[in-house]
């Protein structure tokens, strides 16, 4: 009973939170951690109950990733998806590397499984500071596409590695070449499986013309994608993913220009999807918040003033590769040029700085570390799940507020054109 009032009163926190962030233009993810964090200090109505991983990952992770591909314009993954995908798997994997080995550096003694778990969380970006300002509008296609395909690939490969992961707590450091075996693994048997899910449901749905039905397929597949690739021994997210990008590469018919669902149902869709990813991102910010002090509390072998500096060597990390990396390839002689507001052209570097700014710690970097297992399988605490915690909810807060207060600015430096 506890635990299905922490859930309803936690929506009702949410929601009434994301109203406060609207009235008052404060930025959404900062008003929604503050109020978590605030929560804890009231007597009520919240009860006090510890985050339970599975709420994380089976209520929550599901639907905010297909949320996430859902929202991808088709057009775009038609344009961009095979280089949007590589990029981004390679940037994650490079990354999640760097990071995890920075993290053995930065926190002393801290488990090598806890380290690789704050490396993956690390890995996970997003331009969402980009889009709640509405600031993507102004990016040129070459650098909205890029970092818009990632969002497809990065969430699988980090999520993946994050289930990988929780399964090794406890254990020795499981090798690479045991990781890779996983992720191929769920790349493609997992990946195929969601994209036969997805030639399902699209042919169902071609069927029906019942906006309300097509809208219940529609929530019921990230669920029957999770499921499917828990049955085959997949991470639950390959299946999801494949699924959601399947459904928007065959949305509409090229040749006949016929799309699976009607106008009605296609506009119902998306508004539930746009409402979804607005709930449970502002979900598990909030939770975050709520769940920080007692992380700082339980990381006893780890004063704050580690784990801050940590948080902010990590992050200076992520932004030096994404910089390096978008500096290198806009300084290619293939890569298109980045045209000026004024009619010049945008240096490389410059390019490479808004393209760097832009990608902040993405929210599904708060599931990875909610969702690590509190006990070990013996049942003993597992300790270190307490720093992981507090390391990368200071990295994802510290990154919205940062991108918040410095993105704007960016853009006004910069000065990219509408238009490659």
């Amino acid at each position: 009973m506890a635990e299905t009032r922490f859930v309803a009163l936690t929506i009702v926190a949410v929601a009434f939170l994301l109203a406060f962030a609207r009235l008052t233009r404060v930025p959404p993810s900062i008003a929604l951690f503050v109020g978590g964090l605030a929560s804890i200090l009231l007597p009520g109505p919240l009860p006090q109950l510890r985050v339970d991983p599975l709420i994380v990952l089976g209520l929550i992770l599901p639907p905010l990733l297909y949320a996430g591909i859902t929202n991808i314009p088709a057009e775009l993954l038609h344009r961009a998806a095979w280089r949007g995908v590589l990029g981004g798997a390679l940037w994650t994997l490079g990354l999640t590397t760097a990071c995890g080995f920075a993290a053995t550096l930065l926190l002393p003694g801290l488990d090598p499984v806890a380290c690789m778990a704050i490396g993956v969380a690390a890995a996970i970006a997003e331009p969402r500071v980009l889009l709640e300002t509405g600031l993507n509008k102004r990016m040129p296609p070459a650098i909205s596409e890029a970092m818009s395909a990632q969002l497809v690939s990065a969430p699988l490969l980090g999520v993946s590695l994050s289930i990988f992961t929780a399964k090794q707590v406890g254990g020795p450091f499981p090798g690479f070449a045991a990781i890779a075996q996983t992720l191929a693994y769920d790349a493609i048997i997992g990946g195929a499986v969601g994209v036969a899910l997805g030639f399902a449901m699209a042919a169902l749905r071609r069927r029906l013309d019942n906006p309300r039905t097509e809208t219940a397929l529609s929530l019921a597949t990230p669920f029957a994608a999770s499921a499917l690739g828990e049955a085959i021994g997949a991470s639950p997210v390959a299946p999801l993913i494949g699924a959601g990008v399947t459904m928007a590469y065959i949305h509409t018919n090229k040749a006949t220009g016929e799309s699976i669902a009607s106008t009605d149902s296609h506009q119902l869709t998306n508004d539930l999807w746009r409402a979804l990813d607005a709930i449970l991102t502002g979900a598990l910010f909030f939770l975050m918040g709520r769940a920080l002090p007692e992380a700082l509390a339980g990381a006893r072998s780890l004063p704050w003033t580690t784990l801050a500096t940590a948080a902010a060597g990590l992050m200076a990390l992520c932004w030096a590769v994404q910089f390096a990396l978008s500096w290198a390839a806009l300084a290619h002689p293939n890569s298109p040029p980045i045209p000026r507001e004024d009619g010049g052209r945008v240096p490389p570097w410059q390019g490479a700085a808004l393209m760097a700014g832009g990608a902040g710690r993405n929210v599904v970097a708060l599931a990875v570390a909610l969702a690590l297992p509190a006990t070990l399988p013996g049942g003993e605490p597992y300790l270190p799940r307490d720093a992981v915690v507090a390391v990368v909810a200071l990295m994802v807060v510290a990154s919205a507020g940062l991108q918040w207060v410095g993105v704007p600015g960016l853009v006004r430096w910069v000065r990219p054109g509408k238009a490659c």
